[in-house]
């Protein structure tokens, strides 16, 4: 799901796009920025950061900006957000809808969005004929979009797009495991701190997404009152398997497990298909009970993967110290192929 802003003039002077971006992933654990060139149909991957997460809009300055190590710069950015107050749906529009006025008024008549909240939608499934036109919708309060833009509002980068981290990582994923399960049903979590999201996959075609206000924070926040000790320490226990925290997880996320089990269940019955594969991505996927955890609740498979695979990477482009956190990228990546193919 995309929201693209950018002025006419810079429209009509790119008309083709930017052949190179830098990814910002605006997250509470800090700024994921991945800088990409693309060379005909060859993702370049020349840099890539964890840098401090800039202070929330009412604790900054106004004219606090995006600062960005000169190696990392380029002239447009593909922003991502976790979008905690965004909302996600999956629409099915009955019959061929073949106008953007007639996609609009159905999403006006079936989402209940508020004024105040910015609006993108795109059709995920060829329509031809009588065939079902299905449509992802994102609305997400303009003050939150607003609070991003406003850090890239003067020089460079400029925002080509912002996106919703969970869906921005679909662009990864539609290349890599999507594409090598192009005639299966496959899944994709992309978890963060505060927001996960579920995306389920049948023949290549977008067949539900959830949008869950939960994240690793939440474990953070169990791991600390069950055994009594700081954030620092909380998040190295999670990270290095010291104690066993199991029990924690699976009682913090027992809720989002039944939900992500109830929608396995229902796409197999609906479609008529079996779900082969999660695959997850993002920060908590990073912590080992949580593929265990939804492996268990499911009965399917999970596997981590590395949103780099297949990608061509420069010479010393991801830091030594993130080894092993590629997947932390997904959503800044995820940006900058979304744009690239929407151009």
């Amino acid at each position: 799901m995309r929201m693209a802003f950018w002025n006419k003039k810079t429209e009509e002077t790119h008309s083709h796009g930017p052949a190179e971006l830098v990814g910002v992933d605006f997250a509470s654990t800090g700024l994921k920025v991945v800088r990409v060139r693309k060379h005909n149909e060859e993702i370049v991957v020349n840099g890539v950061a964890l840098l401090p997460a800039p202070p929330p809009p009412g604790k900054r300055d106004k004219n606090t900006t995006l600062s960005l190590p000169k190696a990392l710069t380029t002239n447009y950015a593909a922003l991502a957000c976790s979008g905690k107050n965004a909302v996600v749906r999956l629409l099915s529009i009955a019959g061929h809808a073949d106008t953007s006025e007639a996609i609009e008024e159905h999403i006006r008549e079936h989402v209940g969005i508020t004024e105040g909240h910015r609006v993108g939608y795109s059709l995920t499934n060829p329509s031809r004929g009588k065939t079902d036109t299905k449509v992802l919708v994102v609305s997400l309060p303009e003050e939150e979009a607003e609070g991003m833009l406003s850090l890239v509002a003067t020089g460079a980068p400029a925002p080509r797009s912002l996106e919703i981290s969970g869906l921005a990582a679909m662009h990864v994923f539609t290349r890599g495991p999507g594409r090598q399960h192009a005639q299966e049903a496959v899944g994709l979590i992309e978890a963060g701190a505060q927001v996960t999201v579920l995306s389920l996959f049948n023949k290549g075609i977008l067949s539900l997404v959830r949008k869950f206000e939960f994240g690793s924070d939440a474990l953070l926040n169990k791991v600390q009152q069950q055994l009594n000790v700081s954030a620092e320490i909380a998040q190295g226990i999670m990270s290095d398997g010291s104690f066993d925290i199991s029990q924690s997880v699976h009682e913090t996320m027992d809720p989002f497990l039944r939900q992500a089990s109830i929608s396995k269940d229902f796409i197999e019955r609906r479609e008529e298909c079996h779900l082969g594969t999660i695959y997850l991505s993002g920060g908590l996927s990073l912590l080992r009970y949580w593929g265990e955890a939804i492996q268990t609740a499911t009965g399917v498979e999970t596997r981590a993967w590395n949103p780099f695979d297949g990608m061509t990477m420069a010479a010393d482009a991801f830091p030594a110290d993130l080894d092993g956190q590629q997947t932390r990228f997904t959503a800044a990546l995820g940006a900058c192929l979304g744009e690239f193919d929407a151009t």
